[in-house]
């Protein structure tokens, strides 16, 4: 049997806003402040796309909902043949429509860029995000969701200008 052909989900303007209004209004409720810091390409090699010399000059401040209700998840820490190995990840859920009024460098989140949680002074680096999740409500995507696990340093160049994020620099 055909769908209803007086009901048509996906041309309603009207109920998208209403989700992605609500969408934002929850994660202002429930989530966080977080610090999104875009990752910057100063010598990025055009075969294979990698930068040896990454550096991280900005911070935008934006609410992102925290979807592990457990603390954090991944391996945990354990000690390793190189000593104790911290692997912690996390779960952020960001509005689209929040990310674009809010970051200025990129149209949408990229795989490398960071994220600094303020609750457990832990920067985050963004391992995949999922676009699709959750799928298609009537029509729209409203969030993102971010897979990200704790940041290992590696001589990259950390200028934000928000002290609590620029020391990771300095204490390693």
């Amino acid at each position: 049997m055909a769908t209803n052909t007086f009901i048509n989900n996906l041309a309603v303007t009207e109920e998208q806003r209403l989700i992605e209004e609500l969408t934002i209004e929850s994660i202002r409720m429930y989530g966080h402040d977080v610090y999104y810091i875009p990752r910057a390409a100063v010598n990025e090699d055009p075969i294979f796309g990698e930068d040896p010399t990454q550096k991280y000059e900005q911070a935008f401040s934006i609410e992102a909902y925290i979807q592990n209700v457990d603390g954090f998840e991944g391996e945990g820490d354990f000690v390793g043949r190189f000593g104790l190995e911290i692997r912690d990840s996390i779960t952020f859920a960001i509005a689209r429509r929040r990310f674009e009024e809010t970051i200025t460098t990129n149209t949408i989140p990229l795989e490398g860029d960071l994220i600094y949680f303020p609750l457990s002074q832990g920067l985050f680096e963004i391992k995949f995000v999922e676009h699709e999740n959750p799928f298609y409500q009537l029509g729209g995507l409203y969030t993102y969701k971010m897979s990200c696990e704790l940041f290992v340093y590696g001589n990259e160049a950390l200028d934000t200008g928000y002290s609590d994020i620029d020391v990771v620099e300095d204490t390693i």
